[in-house]
C-alpha cells in the first residue's frame, strides 16, 4: 500500500487493443506504441440509466475498493458500511445489519455458504456464521492489513463445460455445492501486507498453507474450475499457481503494467484472467499460452481518477463482458467476443442520464463531481452489473438478449 497522491489530474480517454501479443510481451511501455486503433465506445451493453438501492456503503481503505458482494442467486447484496456489514434485499429494497459495531474498520469481505468474514487493517479476521451472527469471533491473522479474503473454490467434479450453473455457483470462489467439496472444512483465502497468501480452516483458522511473495498481496482469484490462482500485489508482476486441492505451485510469473494492482478475475471457462492495475491498464492473458491477450486503459487513464480498481468478468451465460471499474465516477463494460467494443457509463449522478450525451466529461449540462466508487459485481446470472457508491448501489441491466444475438440475428 502507498499514500494517496498529492493531486489529481484529468486525462483523456486513450483506450486501445494490443496488435499482437509478443508487442505486449515487450512490455507496457512499447506495446501503447504499438496498440492499433480505440476501442469503440457507441455501444450499450447495459441500460446506461439504473435503478439506484437506497444502502449506503464505504470504503475504509482509499485503494481497496470491493466492499460490495452478490454472492448468492438470492436476490440480495452484502455491503460495508463504516464498520458494519448490511444485507440488502434487492425485491424488497430492505436492508438488515448483519455485523454491527465491529471495533475496526473491515477493508475486504466473502460471503458463502453458512460463512461470513472481514478482514481489517490491523490483521483483524471477522468470522461469522449468517445463521447467527451474535458467533462473532474475531482474530489477528498475519502481520498488516488483510486486504482480500475469499472463500475457496475447491476444483469441481462435473463434466468441463463452455458455462457455468448460475443455480449452483456464487461468487468469491464459494458454492453450496463446492464449499467442502474435497475438503473435511471450508477454506479461506487470505492476502496480506506482510507478503503473503494463507489458505486457512474455517471457523478455526488454523493455517494449512502459506505463500510468500516479494511484496505486498492486494488480491487473489481462483479459476471458476478451481485449478489456477493468480495473484496480485503492489509490484506490477503477477503470479500464476496450478492448484491441486490445498497445495499450490508457481508456474510462471508476468508482468501487468508500470504499477501496482489490486483487482484480478478470471473467466467462467477459465481460460482468461485480466488484471486491473493503479496506473489505468486492464491486462488480460490466455492461460493456455500466457501470453497477453490484450491491455486496455481506463476512460479516465492514469494513477489517479482513471486508476482500475476492481476488474470482473461476467460470471456465467453466453454475456460474454468484462466489466472494470476507476477510482472515481467511470465504469467501463468490454465484449470479450473481440475487445474491440465498449461502453462506458459515467455513474452516480442524477441529472446526467436526462441529457442525450452520456460521456462528454466537458459538457456544460453534466455534474462533474467525482463520485466514489466502492465496489463492483455481476449477479451470477449476469443479469445486472451492481456499482457500489457512498451513498447508494446502482443496478444496471444487462441486455442478455442482445448479448445471445449476433449480427444476423442467430440466438445461441
Amino acid at each position: 500500500m502507498v499514500a494517496p497522491p498529492a493531486t489529481w489530474n484529468r486525462y483523456t480517454l486513450s483506450a486501445r487493443l494490443a496488435q499482437t501479443a509478443n508487442a505486449l510481451d515487450a512490455g507496457s511501455e512499447n506495446a501503447s506504441k504499438l496498440c492499433r486503433g480505440s476501442i469503440v465506445d457507441s455501444y450499450e451493453f447495459v441500460r446506461p440509466v439504473p435503478q439506484r438501492h437506497q444502502q449506503r456503503t464505504s470504503w475504509n481503505h482509499w485503494q481497496l475498493r470491493d466492499v460490495v458482494l452478490c454472492p448468492s442467486t438470492k436476490p440480495e447484496l452484502y455491503s460495508i458500511y463504516r464498520c458494519n456489514v448490511d444485507r440488502y434485499d434487492i425485491s424488497k429494497h430492505q436492508s438488515t445489519r448483519v455485523l454491527g459495531d465491529l471495533d475496526f474498520d473491515p477493508v475486504s469481505m466473502a460471503v458463502g455458504g453458512d460463512y461470513i468474514v472481514v478482514g481489517g487493517q490491523r490483521a483483524e479476521l471477522a468470522v461469522a456464521r449468517l445463521s447467527d451472527p451474535r458467533s462473532t469471533t474475531i482474530v489477528r491473522s498475519g502481520g498488516s492489513i488483510n486486504n482480500f479474503v475469499a472463500l475457496d473454490r475447491a476444483p469441481s467434479m462435473m463434466p468441463r463445460r463452455r458455462f457455468r450453473d448460475s443455480a449452483a455457483f456464487t461468487e468469491d470462489g464459494v458454492t453450496s455445492l463446492n464449499i467442502t467439496s474435497g475438503h473435511d472444512t471450508p477454506r479461506l483465502l487470505v492476502c496480506n501486507n506482510d507478503h503473503s497468501v494463507r489458505l486457512l480452516t474455517l471457523p478455526g483458522l488454523d493455517i494449512i498453507t502459506e505463500l510468500k511473495f516479494p511484496t505486498a498481496i492486494n488480491y487473489a482469484a481462483v479459476s471458476p474450475d478451481g485449478t489456477k490462482m493468480c495473484v496480485v500485489g503492489d509490484t506490477n508482476q503477477v503470479y500464476l499457481f496450478s492448484k491441486r486441492g490445498d497445495s499450490f505451485e508457481e508456474i510462471a510469473v508476468m508482468t501487468a503494467s508500470n504499477d501496482a494492482s489490486f483487482s484480478c478475475d478470471w473467466s467462467q471457462s477459465s481460460e482468461l484472467f485480466a488484471v486491473g492495475s493503479q496506473d489505468g491498464y486492464v491486462t488480460v492473458w490466455d492461460v493456455r499460452s500466457q501470453q497477453k491477450m490484450v491491455q486496455l486503459e481506463t476512460y479516465q487513464h492514469g494513477r489517479s481518477r482513471g486508476a482500475c480498481r476492481n476488474v470482473k468478468f461476467s460470471p456465467s451465460g453466453s454475456v460474454d463482458l468484462l466489466a472494470f471499474s476507476e477510482h472515481t465516477s467511470y465504469v467501463n463494460i468490454v465484449d470479450t467476443r473481440s475487445f474491440e467494443k465498449r461502453q462506458v457509463l459515467r455513474v452516480g449522478s442524477d441529472t446526467y442520464s436526462d441529457f442525450p450525451d452520456f460521456f462528454a466529461p466537458d459538457s456544460p449540462t453534466l455534474v462533474n463531481q467525482d463520485m466514489q466508487i466502492t465496489g463492483l459485481r455481476f449477479a451470477p446470472d449476469s443479469s445486472s452489473l451492481f456499482v457500489g457508491l457512498e451513498e447508494s448501489i446502482l443496478e444496471y441491466v444487462v441486455d442478455r438478449i442482445g448479448r445471445y444475438s449476433f449480427a444476423s440475428s442467430e440466438i445461441i
